[in-house]
Order: structure tokens, then sequence, then C-alpha cells
């Protein structure tokens, strides 16, 4: 049984997982095992975020190419990592639906762009409480952080609450 932490504290560990990556990392390790395993890296800049996914051997199906849960089980990090880094990390978040369309299959690294409507967003969070977004996802096989070639988009919901309430 996980024993949660202190509203305080819990900020104080998100503000400082957005603030640096190697804190990102450590966290990530402890609090988030999947992420840290598969690779994901994110690119934390609000008007150009991006999320890459390595072509690692956990990441890969038998025959080579990138795996469809390992696509859509970051494609729901990446997007989350998008929202926790647009509300400062005062926001817990919970995916509720996922739509994804596959077009074609990767043979290298992933680069996930997530889209939110900015405007929507900050609104509900100046409301504060509890609310559900929705964000676009763009799949793309990259090169040397370069996307190449759209492979897959879909819809994410997610449900987000205040940290305390």
């Amino acid at each position: 049984m996980a024993i949660p932490l202190p509203p305080k504290l819990e900020k104080y560990f998100n503000r400082l997982s957005i603030k640096s990556r190697f804190f990102n990392k450590l966290l990530s390790f402890f609090f988030m095992p999947f992420v840290s395993k598969s690779g994901l890296r994110m690119n934390f800049v609000e008007d150009d975020y991006y999320a890459i996914l390595p072509k690692r051997r956990m990441n890969l199906n038998w025959y080579g190419t990138m795996a469809g849960g390992a696509i859509l089980g970051n494609s729901e990090l990446a997007a989350g990592s998008y929202l926790f880094m647009l509300s400062k990390g005062e926001y817990r978040m919970i995916c509720t639906r996922l739509n994804y369309r596959f077009l074609l299959p990767s043979i290298d690294a992933i680069m996930y762009k997530a889209y939110v409507d900015l405007e929507e967003l900050a609104e509900k969070i100046k409301e504060g409480g509890k609310f559900n977004i929705e964000m676009t996802i763009k799949v793309f096989r990259t090169n040397k952080n370069k996307a190449t070639r759209r492979i897959g988009s879909g819809t994410i919901s997610f449900h987000m609450w205040p940290i305390g309430t």
C-alpha cells in the first residue's frame, strides 16, 4: 500500500521535476517506473512541447518495429506530462479515454506532439476545482529529434483535480 505524500511536499516535488531534468528522471524512477524503463524523454517547453520514445528492446515487438502497446502507453504519459507541465504540478490527473489510430509501423524512435486548447485549460485552472480536458496527440517517426513521418494520431481525455482536495 502506497503512503500518500502531504500536499505541500507533493507540490514541491512536482515543481522540482518540471524545473530539473535530473530530478524528473530521479522522481520518475521511483514514482513512474514505466517512464524510466521505456526511456521516454520530454522536452518541457510550453510552446514547442514534444516527447521522444527511443528505439529500445523493451519497446519493440518480435519483428523489430515499435510495439503498439508501447506507443499507446507512452502516448498517455507524453500527453499527461504536457498537462502536468502546463498546470505547474498543481493538479493530479487520470486518463479517462484514449482513442488512437495507427497509420504506419515505426522502425525508428517515436516523437509525440500533444496539443491542447491553452485558453480553455487556463480558464479551467483559474476556476479551480475538478474538470475534464481533451487533447490531440500526433505521433511521428523520428531521426535525431526531427519528425519525419506521421504514423498515428488520437484524442485523449483527462480528468484533473487540484492536489489537496
